[in-house]
């Protein structure tokens, strides 16, 4: 037996040991702790060292991005090259200079103006003037509804207030500029406006074509003042989103919703047997009747419920069956017809297009049409597209962008009133909806696409629907024209009887897009609607084809509501594109 004394020395041993480990660990911290403060030290003085000798600034221009030069060593001679800086870039002064510096900026050597080098994003974001680049409405609070007030393309416009949250340090655009008008504050967009009168007068234009048919009808100088002066060409780059990744090859099949809904299954097993891996629902159609219960219709129309009587889903069940299939790899496309919408004309007659004569609502194939000129129907179709992108769609496509085709003798006789306010031209107009849909959409994350007539885009103007080529796909993500055989008459692109040749008629199209984009610095996304109606799945493959063969990918079909027995007859020529 070992005796209690035993234990408590064995016990005061232990606890010495302890003791002498422990000091050993506190002196062991103790001395890593004064050499990690020792190299926290030391690299805090190198970098006020290097910062005070190489201060950092900031790239302030009065346009979104500054080209600078930028001075290279090849054998032995300097060589001259240039580099676009996007404003608010972070750069390190190397070597100040009485009229300009050399900084250097993700390992190059710049030569800068020094009248572009500021100390902070606030300084960045400060201006006592910006300068519209085209006809923008104003508004009273951020991210509120559009006021009557609007500033012009070249306005010398008071700026009373900038903030530097709004600043966009990847695009180098400030959100908003708080600015005075006539004793009144607003908020205008930065996306519309430069900060010098020169940088507002650039010309973008300069590689854009178009045809001056209509002088003949609306005067000389018209084409011109309507495709070019009153539309803004600045390249907007385009996104892809981390959250939102657009797939790199789309394939879509257009369903009403309705239908949608009661054939689920039969929509949910078409990419195992196709090239479909997305679908186009419509959610609003012809008549402005929604086919779920939205929230939108309260708020603009004076009888919702006329809207709302072809629901046939609630909000958060539309919102699991679009997360249904997007889990089973579909994207995922809203379409809204937008400009032709007899519920929303009806009931908001200030803002549709109307008999000058009678004052009554203008009957255009026995239909009624909000003008594509009024702001409320802006506001309103928007805010439809911002409650799809709050239900989790992928993109949102815009239909029926467009005034009603075949009114030149109305307009010219005078007859209708197209409520065009702001004496925009037609074409400036439906740019500004879509530029105004993708600034309100953005924060959304979803891409804006829009869909176009075929004939402008040969025609090389807008046919008097508004619908220019050029100026929507300047500023969509992607753009969808519609050249179905039987909308070309014969002789059109050469082809006596383009309802025979598919594959060759969207062929020869294709490739007018293809030169009509080139013009462009960044342009939309083709994706092209093909005919599936009336079509044998040989026409439908033969379309596919053609559109691969002039170097484009994707498609959309349309083939009316999409009705599971119609979409049997072609599945077989619906191959990945």
């Amino acid at each position: 037996m070992v005796s209690k004394k035993t234990n408590n020395k064995k016990k005061k041993k232990l606890s010495k040991k302890m003791k002498r480990r422990i000091r050993l660990i506190e002196l062991g911290t103790g001395f890593l702790a004064i050499v990690v403060l020792f190299c926290f030290l030391v690299v805090s003085l190198f970098q006020f060292i290097f910062s005070s000798i190489h201060p950092t600034k900031y790239i302030k221009c009065p346009s979104s991005s500054l080209t600078t030069t930028q001075y290279t060593k090849v054998d032995g001679e300097l060589e001259k090259s240039y580099v676009t800086l996007t404003r608010g870039t972070k750069v390190s002064l190397k070597e100040s200079g009485s009229t300009s510096s050399v900084v250097s900026y993700d390992g190059l050597t710049l030569r800068v103006p020094n009248e572009n080098l500021v100390n902070s994003l606030e300084e960045v974001v400060e201006c006592d003037y910006v300068y519209p680049r085209r006809l923008a409405n104003l508004q009273k609070e951020k991210d509120g509804p559009l006021e009557e007030q609007v500033v012009r393309k070249g306005d010398k416009v008071k700026v009373i207030g900038t903030d530097v949250v709004d600043f966009n340090e990847e695009t180098g655009i400030l959100d908003y500029y708080e600015v005075e008008i006539d004793g009144e504050n607003y908020f205008l967009r930065g996306d519309y406006c430069e900060s010098s009168a020169k940088a507002a007068a650039v010309n973008y234009a300069e590689d854009i074509t178009y045809s001056t048919f209509w002088d003949e009808y609306f005067g000389e100088g018209y084409s011109e003042d309507a495709y070019i002066s009153q539309v803004d060409y600045k390249p907007t780059p385009k996104v892809n989103y981390e959250s939102n990744p657009m797939p790199e090859q789309v394939d879509v099949m257009h369903v009403n919703l309705f239908q949608f809904i009661e054939d689920k299954d039969y929509y949910m097993g078409l990419k195992d047997r196709s090239g479909i891996n997305a679908f186009a629902l419509e959610v609003k159609d012809d008549y402005g009747f929604f086919y779920y219960d939205s929230a939108v219709p309260k708020n603009y129309l004076k009888e919702p419920q006329k809207a709302l009587n072809t629901s046939q889903i609630s909000r958060k069940g539309f919102k699991n069956l679009i997360q249904e299939f997007q889990d089973a790899g579909y994207y995922m496309i809203g379409r809204i017809v937008t400009f032709k919408d007899l519920t929303f004309a009806s009931q908001n007659p200030e803002a549709a297009i109307t008999d000058k004569k009678t004052g009554e609502l203008f009957l255009h194939n026995d239909e009624y049409w909000p003008s594509a000129y009024s702001r409320k129907a802006w506001m309103y179709n928007v805010d439809v597209a911002k409650e799809l992108a709050d239900l989790g769609f992928n993109e949102i496509q815009f239909d029926y962008v467009r005034f009603p085709d075949g009114t030149v003798t109305e307009l010219l006789d005078g007859h209708i009133d197209l409520k065009n306010k702001y004496e925009e031209s037609k074409a400036a107009a439906l740019q500004g909806f879509l530029m105004y849909a993708k600034e309100e959409l953005k924060k959304y994350e979803v891409y804006v696409a829009a869909d176009v007539f075929a004939w402008p885009v040969v025609a090389g103007d807008d046919q008097d629907t508004g619908q220019f080529f050029p100026a929507i796909a300047n500023v969509v993500d992607v753009i969808d024209p519609m050249p179905y055989m039987d909308h070309f008459a014969p002789g059109a692109m050469g082809f006596d009887e383009p309802t025979e040749e598919p594959g060759p008629v969207m062929y020869t199209f294709s490739t007018i897009v293809k030169q009509e984009l080139s013009h462009l610095k960044t342009p939309a996304i083709y994706r092209t609607w093909i005919q599936g109606y009336d079509m044998e799945p040989k026409g439908v493959r033969d379309q596919i084809e053609a559109i691969n063969e002039a170097g484009f990918k994707g498609y959309m079909v349309w083939y009316g509501v999409g009705l599971k027995g119609d979409i049997e007859n072609i599945i077989e020529g619906c191959i990945s594109g």
